[in-house]
């Protein structure tokens, strides 16, 4: 086509050959698990070793044609493609994107919380070992505030990088990105940003200011829990970029072939499941709100005027699969809420393309003291919903009886 074509256009076709051979090409991508190739002179050797083929750590492949498929996914119309390599985890990419930007003369990282507790527990815990230091902004929880300033009011020549979520984990609530990239580069720091809530469908990150893009593809875009899986993008604008190929083949943290297959067979659908996974999540939002038996309910764009005005100019495709619900009565309430649930499963991650709930003070921010979570306003009473593509009807009466039993003790 000559015109830029839908994300979800693009994901349907993703891997794919058209068949122009005279005998055709498999319609589904194939898979190859060998993990290194034999060579029949120097020369041909000395040529693969420039290329990504030659051995299984440089991410030829199954790998290679996932990272294609984002590429295209996460490209601005209009902007040069970013570059792109998919790890063994979200986390994975977060280590990798860290190799990147900081530096022994910037050896900060500014991370915006409430985020996924293992962002900052990696940053300060394995990679604080080796020196790179962090700094926390803590957004407060009842929304509003100018996230550019908040951020500008810690940065300084020393910071390498600032960490953001879109839609932070797992209060649900809506982050000014642009404001946040653009405090981030007046100090000559980069911007990553974390969009594993926010998938190409709802949310472009380098159109809003990222420098570096990370997604879990274990979540919404290979979206059956059966696979593990990172991405980072670079945008080739920043330096960072000249350096991601050489550092992801040092690291050693690549994704499986298998792996690789996987999300990419989950990633042709993803378009149509996100869809139907923001609607839903929109209706339970609206369901849930003026329940007597929660005294809060996370979503983007609920906070308030400005909130909203936020969610309609960065989200102007859907607010995401995510929402959190507090109850009141604390983790009493909680465990009673998920034991009345039926078909929705209680588990300790996300983006299924079923409905789950998860209990972050146990899960997801175990790692933080009740003190600590209190601070960030994540509550006992708090859990986490990650909606699926059920009908809305059945997933309405499914949480209607769990909090009944909730309120029922």
């Amino acid at each position: 086509m000559s015109r830029p074509v839908d994300p979800s256009t693009s994901t349907a076709r993703a891997g794919l050959g058209r068949g122009d051979t005279g005998d055709g090409v498999d319609l589904v991508a194939p898979l190859s698990l060998a993990s290194v190739r034999a060579f029949a002179d120097l020369p041909s050797v000395d040529e693969a070793m420039q290329g990504r083929n030659a051995y299984r750590r440089y991410g030829g492949g199954n790998p290679q044609r996932l990272e294609e498929a984002m590429i295209e996914l996460e490209t601005v119309p209009g902007q040069t493609a970013p570059v792109a390599r998919v790890t063994s985890s979200g986390q994975a990419a977060l280590l990798l994107a860290a190799t990147l930007v900081v530096t022994p003369s910037r050896p900060r990282v500014v991370v915006v919380r409430p985020c996924y507790a293992g962002t900052d527990s990696l940053l300060a815990g394995p990679l604080g070992n080796l020196g790179v230091r962090i700094t926390t902004v803590d957004l407060p929880p009842e929304g509003g505030g100018d996230h550019g300033a908040m951020v500008a009011a810690v940065l300084g020549a020393d910071v390498g990088a600032v960490v953001t979520e879109v839609i932070t984990n797992p209060l649900i609530g809506l982050i000014d990105v642009p404001a946040v990239a653009a405090a981030a580069h007046a100090v000559g720091a980069a911007c990553i940003v974390d969009s594993t809530f926010t998938p190409p469908f709802v949310f472009r990150p380098f159109a809003n200011g990222a420098d570096l893009v990370i997604h879990s593809l274990t979540k919404h875009l290979a979206g059956h829990s059966d696979v593990s899986g990172g991405v980072l993008l670079v945008d080739t604008g920043h330096e960072a970029s000249d350096w991601l190929d050489a550092n992801a083949r040092l690291l050693g943290c690549n994704l499986a072939p298998f792996d690789a297959w996987l999300a990419l067979r989950g990633l042709r659908t993803a378009g149509l499941r996100l869809e139907r996974c923001c609607e839903n999540a929109a209706a339970l939002a609206a369901f849930f709100a003026n329940r007597a038996e929660l005294q809060g309910v996370h979503y983007p764009g609920t906070r308030g005027v400005e909130d909203a005005a936020l969610a309609d100019r960065l989200l102007p495709r859907g607010r995401g699969a995510m929402l959190s619900i507090d109850l009141r009565g604390g983790g009493a309430a909680a465990d009673a809420f998920i034991r009345g649930l039926d078909g929705i499963r209680l588990a300790p991650s996300l983006g299924d393309v079923a409905t789950t709930v998860s209990y972050p003070a146990s899960t997801s921010h175990r790692a933080l003291s009740p003190q600590q979570r209190a601070a960030l306003g994540i509550g006992d009473g708090l859990v986490r919903i990650s909606v699926g593509i059920e009908h809305i009807d059945d997933l309405s009466a499914e949480f209607d009886a769990a909090l009944v039993a909730a309120s029922a003790g």
